[in-house]
């Protein structure tokens, strides 16, 4: 594949959503098909009156690591969440949360990408979208 992901990631400016929820870039695999993994360290200000993270502050995050992953996998190529379905699975601490995201189906204008949201080892949510290419 002539796409170098690393140089790519190495040279493109984070979008502030993506700092501001903490998001890290920690895996790229484009080998067996595209897959990512990234995670995000939830600030204290993202917790609900229970003291979990909200569950709009989740899925920016699965949102996030979504739209991330379709930019890289298309080559750097700007990409804009069409629609999105997301299911809150457990309550989610103020906690690291690993997010893995692959893609289910890749066309050529519209993407359908799923995300699942880890914590220590257990899902706390999972999102679907579909993206298209602007």
């Amino acid at each position: 594949m002539s796409f170098d992901v690393q140089a790519f990631l190495d040279q493109m400016q984070a979008p502030p959503i993506h700092i501001f929820l903490g998001g890290k870039v920690e895996q790229v695999e484009h080998e067996n098909g595209w897959k990512a993994r990234i995670s995000y360290q939830p600030r204290a200000e993202f917790a609900n009156p229970m003291g979990h993270v909200q569950g709009g502050m989740l899925c920016s995050m699965l949102d996030d690591a979504m739209g991330l992953f379709a930019i890289i996998a298309q080559e750097g190529q700007p990409a804009a969440t069409v629609t999105m379905n997301v299911s809150f699975l457990r309550p989610c601490n103020i906690a690291p949360v690993e997010v893995e995201v692959y893609f289910v189906r890749q066309g050529r204008r519209i993407s359908n990408i799923e995300s699942v949201a880890y914590q220590n080892g257990k899902e706390v949510g999972k999102a679907s979208a579909a993206f298209t290419l602007v």
